[in-house]
C-alpha cells in the first residue's frame, strides 16, 4: 500500500511539473542543466571555476525568492499567505538561507574548491531547487510519502542524467577521432596533391629545357647558314 501511495505521489509530481506556472520556473533549470552536462562532456579536460560555482549558486536565491513571490501572490491575503502556508514558506526561506550561505562560501573561497565544486553542481543545485518548487506548488500537505515521492523522483532525474553521459560521451569521443581522420585524411590528400603538383613541375621544366635546347639547335643551324652566305 505503502509503495502504491509512493507511485501515486511520484506520478503527481511529475503531472505537476507540466502545469504551466510550474514550467515557468522549472524549464529554465532543465535547459541550464542539459546544456552545462552537453559542455562538460563536450569539454571534458575544462573544469569549472570558482566564478561557475557562483553562478549556480545564485539560482538557489532566484527560485527561492520566485517561490516566495508566488506564495506572496496565492490570493488576495499577501504577506499573511507566509503564516497561511507556511511550510511553503519555510522550504522557500530555508532555499534562499543555504543559496546565500553558499553563495557567501564561494565569493569568499571560503571551502576547498573540490567541496565548492560538489555543493555548487549543477546537479545537486538544480535538482534541490526543483524539489522545492513542486513542494512549494503541491496542493498535497508534504509527509513522509510525499517526501519520499520526491526524493525518488530527484533520484531519478539524478540517475538518467548521469546515465545520459555515456552515451554522450561516447558521441563525442567519435567526433573526435572522426575530426582526427578527417584532418589525416585532408594531409594526405595535400601530401598528394603537393607530389602531383612538383610532378608537373618537374614536366613543364623539362619541356622547357627541351624546347629551350630545340630553340637553340635551330638558331645554331640558322648561323651556320648564315656563316656559309658569308664566305660565299
Amino acid at each position: 500500500m505503502m509503495i502504491e501511495n509512493i507511485y501515486g505521489n511520484v506520478f503527481y509530481f511529475l503531472q505537476l511539473t507540466f502545469k504551466p506556472e510550474v514550467l515557468w520556473n522549472v524549464v529554465p533549470l532543465a535547459i541550464a542543466t542539459i546544456l552545462i552536462v552537453i559542455y562538460f562532456q563536450r569539454y571534458k579536460g575544462e573544469n569549472p571555476g570558482w566564478n561557475s560555482y557562483l553562478t549556480n549558486s545564485l539560482v538557489l536565491l532566484f527560485v527561492s525568492l520566485a517561490l516566495l513571490r508566488h506564495i506572496y501572490s496565492i490570493d488576495s491575503e499577501g504577506a499573511l499567505n507566509f503564516i497561511t502556508y507556511q511550510a511553503k514558506s519555510i522550504a522557500s526561506v530555508f532555499l534562499l538561507l543555504i543559496g546565500t550561505i553558499i553563495l557567501r562560501f564561494n565569493f569568499e573561497h571560503l571551502l576547498p574548491e573540490k567541496i565548492a565544486k560538489y555543493l555548487s553542481s549543477p546537479l545537486l543545485v538544480n535538482l534541490g531547487a526543483y524539489a522545492v518548487i513542486l513542494f512549494v506548488y503541491s496542493e498535497k500537505n508534504i509527509y513522509g510519502e510525499e517526501a519520499i515521492a520526491l526524493i525518488v523522483i530527484v533520484l531519478l532525474l539524478a540517475l538518467i542524467v548521469n546515465i545520459s553521459k555515456i552515451p554522450l560521451s561516447r558521441l563525442f569521443v567519435y567526433v573526435e577521432k572522426e575530426k582526427e581522420k578527417e584532418v589525416v585524411k585532408n594531409i594526405k590528400e595535400s601530401k598528394y596533391q603537393i607530389k602531383e603538383l612538383k610532378n608537373k613541375a618537374k614536366e613543364i621544366e623539362k619541356d622547357l629545357k627541351y624546347n629551350k635546347l630545340k630553340e637553340l639547335d635551330k638558331q645554331k643551324k640558322k648561323a651556320i647558314k648564315l656563316k656559309k652566305i658569308i664566305k660565299k
